[in-house]
């Protein structure tokens, strides 16, 4: 059922601006080690047991997209054994989803020839079950910071969720990646009906190539 109400959502994409509106997160990272309600697992296999899946941001990679230069999350290959597999997961704090949303975050890799950093986002249920996780879009992060981010429309009173990223991919061949600036918030109304015109615009388009 969660994944279902998950088709709501719509891919804005990585150039979108902020918009104004009451913020439910908003997250820069500046220590890590003191995240309220966030949750970090390392999935992977094998795991690493004394490695942690996300640390504090280091500046020997890059510094933060914003604040001081260690204040954002990082992650990277360390966190299996040679040969393993990452699935290393940053989950973020419940919050109300009953209100139209925008979910937005910045990432980053290091850029070093040679090697992919990969991400997946999208939402995750309230209790945290990986299962749940419905995500909008996997990437491959580059050497400099990129906002990505996504809106949901309004799930009705009651209805909640959280936000979460997962570092996938072969250990081989991943280096680092790096997370700033999570924010969710209520966008304004018109915001979201210029998003509703552009989605229904490519439905009309859509449709026109399917009749020729």
């Amino acid at each position: 059922m969660f994944k279902k109400t998950c088709l709501a959502l719509a891919l804005v994409g990585a150039a979108a601006a902020a918009h104004a509106g009451p913020t439910l997160i908003n997250e820069g990272f500046d220590n890590v080690n003191t995240l309220p309600g966030w949750l970090i697992s390392n999935q992977g296999t094998p795991a690493t047991p004394d490695y942690p899946a996300w640390f504090q941001g280091n500046v020997a990679a890059f510094n933060a997209h914003s604040g001081a230069p260690t204040s954002y999350i990082g992650s990277n290959y360390g966190a299996v054994d040679v040969g393993g597999t990452l699935s290393s997961w940053l989950i973020s704090p419940v919050f109300s989803t009953a209100e139209n949303l925008e979910v937005s975050f910045w990432a980053r890799g290091e850029g070093v020839p040679g090697f992919v950093d990969q991400l997946a986002y999208g939402l995750i249920d309230a209790a945290g079950a990986f299962a749940s996780f419905a995500p909008q879009a996997s990437i491959t992060v580059a050497g400099e910071w990129t906002r990505y981010s996504f809106q949901l429309a309004g799930q009705g009173l009651g209805s909640s969720a959280r936000f979460a990223i997962q570092y996938f991919g072969d250990a081989n061949s991943a280096n680092v990646v790096g997370v700033d600036d999570v924010v969710v918030n209520v966008p304004e109304p018109s915001t979201w009906a210029l998003a509703g015109v552009s989605l229904l615009g490519l439905m009309a388009a859509r449709r026109r190539r399917a009749q020729r």
